[in-house]
């Protein structure tokens, strides 16, 4: 079963420079970790803080490639030290899965 991850997160006013900066270093290391391609988008209207409010999303192949993936993710030690920095950087975030309806 196919699933899709949509992520929203509000980054900090002010820190969206490096906040990008670590998303060029976390997407390096995800690619490397064998994540699939992710699209991200920047909120036009609605619901946030349309500056501030990036989303992401990904399709997998299944929740146990879900799973997978973020195992191999939290125990790497380079995304250990990134995941520290996003701290300051980071006002809310979210994580949700979607299944296809048949």
């Amino acid at each position: 079963m196919k699933v899709i991850m949509r992520a929203p997160v509000k980054v900090v006013p002010g820190k969206m420079a490096e906040y990008m900066e670590l998303e060029r270093k976390r997407t390096a290391i995800t690619t490397r970790l064998g994540q699939p391609p992710e699209k991200v988008y920047r909120l036009l209207s609605g619901e946030g803080d349309i500056f501030h409010t990036l989303v992401y999303e990904i399709e997998w192949d299944s929740l146990a490639a879900v799973e997978a993936h973020f195992e191999k993710m939290y125990t790497d030690p380079e995304t250990q030290v990134l995941q520290a920095q996003y701290d300051a950087l980071i006002e809310s975030h979210g994580l949700e899965l979607y299944m296809l309806m048949p």
